[in-house]
């Protein structure tokens, strides 16, 4: 009888242990979750300001640093024009690297005082680094053609250009010229539209000068 109360004992005593082990990692998890964000390192953001992040996707109320997910904060800005998706990365120490994805805006449209995104959208906004289309009086075929070739176009060759212009002739009614921030002009097709992108090993041929090249029809340039 002796033995057997001895082990009843034992396994008494396990049970106890077994269970203050997981009452002592329930608070554990309990605390983790309650802990808040130390802090945040934001990048790609260039329409809106750190701060402006920040309460747009309720991250300035310091939330919990274990339970705030991707798909949490995605869920903040998922009818956000100018933001395609934000990615949240946590460190060691208790931060979030906040990378912040834009949607390129292609020009602003001066007669629908709108910019316009890659993703065809219209936009209450002005973005000083992205060109102006101006006098845009265009058959609706036309203005949805430009959109698809200037989503083709390298940022760095679309913030050159400073002003888009439609230019039609008797030859072809899909004709603009484009003003360079470097002051030259540009004459391309909506068919020729990609060649835009050559654009910095041309000027690089052209050297100091200003003029118009024109790319709508041949490559030559005429200087001012």
């Amino acid at each position: 009888m002796a033995k057997k109360v001895k082990r009843k004992k034992i396994r008494i005593k396990r049970v106890l242990i077994s269970i203050v082990l997981l009452i002592g990692l329930f608070y554990i998890i309990i605390m983790l979750s309650k802990m808040p964000v130390k802090g945040y390192f934001i990048s790609g953001n260039t329409y809106y300001s750190d701060q402006e992040i920040l309460e747009k996707t309720n991250l300035d109320k310091y939330p919990s640093f274990l339970l705030t997910t991707n798909s949490k904060v995605n869920s903040k800005i998922k009818n956000d024009k100018l933001i395609d998706n934000i990615e949240i990365k946590k460190t060691l120490l208790g931060r979030f690297n906040i990378i912040v994805n834009e949607k390129k805006i292609l020009f602003y449209d001066s007669n629908r005082k709108k910019s316009i995104t890659e993703s065809g959208e219209e936009v209450d906004y002005y973005d000083p680094n992205s060109p102006v289309l101006t006098d845009a009086s265009l058959k609706k075929k036309i203005y949805k053609k430009l959109i698809e070739k200037m989503k083709k176009i390298d940022s760095n060759i679309l913030y050159s250009i400073s002003e888009i212009k439609y230019a039609p002739n008797d030859i072809d009614e899909e004709r603009f010229l484009a003003s360079m921030n470097d002051g030259n002009y540009i004459y391309l097709t909506l068919s020729k539209f990609s060649k835009i992108n050559d654009y910095i090993k041309i000027s690089r041929s052209i050297g100091d000068k200003n003029g118009i090249l024109y790319l709508d029809y041949g490559n030559y340039f005429v200087p001012r």
